[in-house]
């Protein structure tokens, strides 16, 4: 028989003691992408997550201890997830809605009543057929149980002079070199490197390229190098290109603009369509989700990022009719981001109990946190934040790499809570839930 040595007991208890405080990641689910997160009037935390053309449905009413088995909301054929894309929850007093976008460019509610099990729809939102193409589109509730919804809308407003232009350019000339281009070398790109430090790493760049980026299904952005023709000079990774262009085809690009729509009856029917801001320089950011959020006293706010003079910064407009009318739009932050490309990185806003809106978001690699009546706070660097608020704190999370990191509005020195990607957060009355998803499934993590 062995002896159990004092040493012993203590290093049981010791170990007996972290277990106790141990918190590590648990999953909701092992499948699913684009976690959403909401709360409705009871304080039951929902989840609505994406998998293959399925949507499904998850909730607490322990404030985050457990979740409950993921139940099949509907299968969307075509469902469309990644890159911020996916569905989105918000709840009334009454009822739950979830929109989710397909591949063919058109927005849909499904919608509960609160005393009941089952979900009924689809009940198509964009009136004008496929013009929600980016399928980037957000959802709020005010109050009263009106519903909202925000989308970048990628519909033609006028004719274009395509015959024409190809008329008058139709003629026989003579070939002349082209021009050398002039390029600003200090430019920020996408990735976060300054188009001269990427040139450096490519090393021998053709003169007169034109630098692009895509992504892999995953969000990874690579570079591409073309010619006046559009033909690929070089690329980082070219059987990632291909895949690129074989999932895009000829798609043409659509000039986007903000949109928004209404539903009075819990989501089954929706008000014509409107737009609400369109760019000078005729789209905004085509690849990075707007947000929209309604404060307690039913204010309207819509932060997008638009695309004017090559600058992609982050904008907001506000509504206290309802929708009606809309503020001028107002940019956010100090700085501003010239790139050529598309960052696919939208932010996230929020408003506390006394209607004071506050903002995050990510400009060239850094996230910031801008209230509109001050100035930028600076959290750290990194990408894809997500924010909310209690009485005590502001909880954020972001990516970094394939790190989820955390933070709180007034602690610089971020945490790592997991590793993966689409980091999601929400406050409780005491602490907060941190959601992401790795390759185990949708994982959840509460933190006090």
């Amino acid at each position: 028989m062995k002896h159990i040595t004092h040493l012993s007991v203590l290093c049981l208890l010791l170990i007996s003691c972290q277990n106790s405080t141990d918190n590590s990641p648990s999953l909701i689910a092992p499948f699913g992408e684009q976690p959403s997160i909401s709360t409705n009037v009871s304080g039951e935390i929902q989840v609505v997550f994406g998998n293959k053309e399925s949507i499904y449905y998850s909730s607490s009413e322990d404030q985050g201890k457990s979740f409950s088995q993921p139940s099949l909301v509907a299968k969307l054929e075509g469902l469309v997830l990644g890159h911020s894309s996916g569905p989105s929850i918000v709840s009334t007093a009454t009822s739950t809605v979830i929109t989710a976008p397909d591949t063919l460019g058109n927005l849909y509610a499904w919608t509960r009543s609160n005393d009941m099990q089952t979900w009924s729809g689809p009940f198509q939102i964009n009136d004008v057929e496929k013009s929600a193409g980016e399928s980037l589109s957000d959802i709020t509730a005010t109050p009263d149980g009106n519903l909202y919804s925000v989308w970048i809308d990628t519909r033609l407003l006028e004719e274009n002079n395509h015959k024409e232009h190809s008329a008058s350019t139709s003629e026989t000339h003579t070939a002349l070199p082209a021009p050398k281009i002039e390029e600003d070398l200090d430019e920020m790109t996408p990735i976060g490197i300054t188009k001269g430090e990427l040139y450096k790493q490519i090393g021998n760049v053709p003169q007169n390229a034109r630098l692009s980026f895509h992504a892999d299904d995953e969000g990874n952005l690579y570079w591409v190098l073309f010619d006046q023709n559009k033909t690929v000079l070089k690329a980082e990774n070219f059987e990632e290109y291909k895949k690129f262009r074989e999932r895009n085809g000829g798609k043409v690009k659509q000039k986007g603009k903000i949109y928004l729509s209404s539903s009075a009856d819990e989501g089954k029917t929706w008000s014509k369509s409107r737009q609400i801001y369109r760019s000078p320089d005729g789209s905004v950011c085509e690849c990075c989700k707007p947000s929209i959020i309604s404060d307690n006293d039913g204010t309207i706010t819509i932060m997008f990022r638009n695309n004017v003079n090559g600058s992609r910064d982050l904008y907001f407009t506000s509504s206290v009719d309802g929708g009606e009318t809309f503020s001028m739009s107002e940019k956010l932050g100090i700085g501003t981001w010239k790139i050529n490309g598309c960052p696919m990185d939208g932010g996230d806003l929020i408003a506390d109990s006394r209607g004071a809106l506050n903002t995050i978001w990510q400009r060239k690699g850094n996230i910031f946190m801008c209230n509109p009546s001050a100035s930028e706070v600076k959290i750290g660097s990194g990408r894809s934040p997500s924010f909310s608020a209690n009485d005590q704190k502001t909880y954020v999370a972001f990516s970094r790499g394939g790190d989820i990191m955390s933070t709180s509005a007034d602690n610089s020195f971020p945490i790592k809570v997991g590793t993966g990607s689409s980091p999601k957060v929400i406050a409780l009355k005491n602490g907060a839930i941190y959601f992401w998803v790795d390759s185990d499934g949708i994982n959840f993590k509460k933190v006090l």
